[in-house]
């Protein structure tokens, strides 16, 4: 299981009046762990109160850059955003998980692809190290990106997404878009809505359907954007999403702790080539938390269905997934599931973590 480990501090700064970006030193010995691919993101843990807060972030930096960066909105009342404005400070340590996530690109200097992304808010922070990367390592490929603010004040990343259109004026298409900002032309005024994706698909997509899409933003946002480009003839396959936080609309949450209805199910484990097993109630609790109450810890950051920091493979049994907003078709349908949102349904269950 990927473990934390206490990462310093080298520097952390405002990148708007609500944002802060966090540079964070990795060791030699553990850079090869830190590798990540553009787009996932780094758990992270405070002890806030006498817990264990976490939290994460995605990397906003390029593969092989050091140190790791990562985009942070302050949100108020946010335990951790607030942290971070307001007492960390460079020479401070944070715990720090490495990288995970399946939302991300793969670059291959041998494509000559035309990429699609749409961002909104600091849904921009796994975009802008896909689009670094894949200008940078895949000459012949272009990239569209529509980039959704309030105000120019909020938006993130504005002087490094500049920067990228200067290093590549011919493969880089840059649109930013402001819902509370009047425009010179109105196609750079307002929201991503389904009606705004199809008039800008129209104008700058005119060579016809991207090879792939990156999309990340709140859930509503995922949501109109994934549905208008499938609309659009874009295939399921070549559409990435990734939602920042949980879903405000009402829907089935995870199972909430409840009395154990003495229907019990035994879980195995089976992790770094090591398994552990322990009983808990069929309904009520999730795997993670009842793994917790008998002293088994899994890994897991979010709780939302959103990280997939808990992703799993039911090897043998079957359980329920009550939310799924980190995961892929494909993985669900090849047996991958999210631990902080399944209840056993059959008697015995065997997860394996090392499966990937």
């Amino acid at each position: 299981m990927k473990q934390f480990h206490p990462l310093v501090v080298s520097a952390s700064e405002s990148e708007t009046r609500d944002s802060i970006r966090i540079a964070l030193e990795v060791p030699e010995t553990l850079r090869d762990e830190y590798a990540f691919q553009p787009g996932q993101h780094l758990p992270v843990q405070i002890e806030c109160d006498g817990k264990k807060l976490r939290r994460t972030y995605s990397i906003c930096s390029e593969p092989g850059e050091w140190p790791l960066q990562i985009g942070v909105r302050v949100q108020p009342g946010g335990q951790f955003s607030e942290f971070a404005a307001n007492e960390l400070r460079p020479g401070d340590t944070l715990d720090v998980m490495p990288p995970n996530g399946q939302f991300h690109a793969v670059p291959d200097a041998a494509n000559a692809k035309r990429y699609l992304g749409f961002a909104a808010g600091s849904g921009i922070t796994p975009i802008l190290s896909i689009v670094t990367s894949l200008l940078r390592a895949e000459p012949d490929s272009r990239f569209t990106l529509f980039y959704g603010n309030r105000t120019q004040g909020t938006t993130m990343f504005i002087d490094d997404l500049y920067a990228l259109k200067n290093r590549y004026p011919e493969r880089l298409q840059l649109h930013f878009l402001f819902s509370r900002e009047e425009q010179e032309f109105a196609v750079a005024s307002g929201r991503l809505d389904a009606a705004k994706v199809r008039e800008l698909f129209a104008l700058f997509c005119r060579q016809g359907v991207p090879d792939e899409a990156f999309v990340c933003g709140p859930d509503t946002m995922i949501a109109t954007v994934t549905e208008t480009l499938t609309e659009l003839g874009l295939p399921a396959e070549a559409l990435h999403a990734e939602r920042f936080g949980a879903p405000r609309k009402p829907g089935k949450t995870a199972p909430a702790a409840q009395a154990d209805s003495g229907d019990v199910a035994t879980v195995t484990v089976l992790m770094d080539g090591h398994k552990k097993t322990f009983e808990m109630p069929r309904s009520g609790i999730n795997i993670v938390d009842a793994a917790a109450e008998q002293g088994v810890e899994l890994p897991y950051s979010c709780k939302g269905g959103v990280c997939a920091t808990c992703r799993t493979h039911v090897q043998q049994g079957e359980v329920e997934m009550a939310t799924n907003y980190g995961l892929e078709p494909w993985e669900v349908d090849k047996g991958f599931v999210l631990a902080c949102q399944c209840t056993p349904l059959s008697d015995e269950i065997l997860l394996n973590y090392d499966k990937t």
